[in-house]
């Protein structure tokens, strides 16, 4: 996702036409915003066009203009005289056909064409809306489901921007996200301070779901940028298959607070409902003993002695894993995901659970919403990290204050991420894709005291959290 090489784009505008004319996954246009997408790969593959064409109109690529954006500096002319503002993109692009409209379940049978640096293909797919509260936005969020043939009998896996091979995929609109930042950033910090235990048996295990930015087209309508997302599921966290109707893996997702989630409430357990507490069970399903692992962990977690949990907790959550997950939580300020927007996973039976979190639009200074909430003075915690606290379990405190002084000397230094939120925006900003993105949703806003705002925060949060987690000690709340 760096800036486009001039000479690049000089390439595409002063070649001769009619050779290697390519496919339309590749390049979009939107009529009703005379808007038009090019993608790199374009270029590199088909350097020797000035014309593009589609079913219902051909376009003439006019030269270069220097003085405008190097992702601006050409533009479509179609046949009637008409001029597209033209982008030049590098992240992938995403057009998605679905004749008979998207609706939140099930999901209807559309087409998508798909292109990357890597990567161009059409492939069928199912699609629905995806989300609760962000139902209500504008821009929505989608679940994608790939498939072999119209018929959507047999799914068809496909690797997506050097991401895993999957036939599931979200796009997450990303409306309520300020910058379109927030989400981006948290889940990429989180896969970089955390992997699965496990890796030694499921090499290719991860510890949460990666994304990265997508440019989506509708019915021949662009909508912006996505984030286009891998699911947390079996298949990414390589948990146990179920056998012989023997429950070994199993991965629960915090959709509500009710209790169970937050380890501050054991409601009464019901075997025939694949929800419980704040839960809605992921896998298995089918099963006929949905609950009865997690109610019995739950309980000890709530209910046990300090000297029993202390002793029992490591086999039963793997404490690493709370320790990255509650410093991550804390450093971008996600409080919904301390039971909403977390998974609660576990790789066989008799091993512990561990969590990956999901939904992070709400961090780095904001709520889910996306309006600021500038707190940077509280400490984020679950009835689970409590009583790991209060009872020093294994020697928790500590090991939780080690955790925190050695990624502050390098992932969660001030400098490092400060970086990373600089270098998002500045990639996004050559990419062009805050200009666009503010072209087709009106309200969007990308002054850069967005960035400023969030980099104050940062450096506010980081200080507090210093302070407060090196004074953590045994019986602290």
């Amino acid at each position: 996702m760096k800036q486009i090489p001039l000479f690049i784009i000089t390439l595409l505008a002063t070649f001769m036409s009619g050779q290697n004319q390519p496919s339309m996954e590749r390049w979009a246009v939107d009529d009703s915003l005379g808007l038009a997408l090019i993608h790199t790969s374009l270029m590199k593959d088909n350097g020797s066009m000035e014309v593009l064409q589609n079913n219902n109109n051909s376009f003439e690529i006019l030269k270069e203009d220097s003085s405008q954006h190097p992702a601006e500096r050409i533009s479509l002319k179609d046949a009637k005289g008409r001029t597209y503002k033209t982008f030049i993109t590098s992240i992938p692009l995403i057009q998605i056909d679905a004749p008979d409209g998207i609706v939140d379940e099930p999901k209807r049978l559309a087409q998508i064409k798909y292109t990357d640096a890597d990567t161009s293909f059409t492939s069928y797919a199912g699609i629905e809306l995806r989300g609760s509260s962000s139902l209500l936005f504008a821009k929505k969020t989608y679940d994608l489901n790939f498939y072999t043939d119209a018929t959507g009998k047999e799914n068809a896996d496909v690797q997506l921007a050097g991401m895993r091979k999957d036939d599931d995929w979200v796009l997450d609109g990303l409306y309520n996200e300020p910058l379109r930042m927030r989400s981006f950033l948290s889940l990429n910090l989180w896969n970089e301070i955390y992997q699965p235990y496990y890796l030694d048996r499921e090499p290719t295990a991860k510890g949460g779901a990666k994304g990265t930015y997508a440019d989506v087209f509708v019915n021949g309508k662009y909508k912006g940028v996505f984030l286009l997302q891998e699911q947390v599921d079996r298949k990414l966290t390589r948990i146990k298959k179920i056998k012989d109707e023997f429950v070994r893996g199993e991965l629960f997702q915090g959709s509500s607070y009710k209790g169970a989630v937050t380890f501050d409430s054991l409601p009464q357990k019901k075997n025939y409902l694949p929800f419980w507490g704040g839960y809605n069970i992921k896998y298995p399903v089918p099963t006929n003993i949905y609950w009865d692992n997690l109610y019995p962990f739950t309980d000890f977690v709530i209910n046990s002695t300090d000297d029993a949990f202390a002793k029992a907790i490591p086999e039963k959550f793997y404490l690493n894993n709370a320790i990255d997950y509650f410093l991550f939580v804390n450093v971008v300020r996600a409080p919904d995901n301390l039971g909403k927007n977390l998974f609660l996973i576990r790789y066989d039976e008799n091993e512990p659970y561990f969590y990956a979190p999901w939904d992070l639009d709400g961090s780095f200074g904001t709520i889910f919403s996306g309006k600021r909430i500038a707190t940077t003075n509280d400490f984020l915690e679950n009835g689970l990290l409590r009583r790991l606290i209060a009872t020093d379990a294994d020697g928790f405190n500590k090991k939780f204050q080690k955790r925190w002084a050695d990624l502050r000397e390098g992932v969660f230094s001030t400098n490092a991420i400060l970086k990373r939120q600089e270098d998002v925006f500045n990639m996004l900003l050559d990419e062009g894709v805050f200009k666009r993105e503010g072209l087709v949703w009106k309200e969007f806003n990308y002054e850069h005291e967005g960035l400023e705002y969030m980099q104050q925060w940062t450096q506010e949060r980081l200080h507090f959290l210093d302070n407060y987690i090196s004074g953590i000690s045994k019986g602290k709340k």
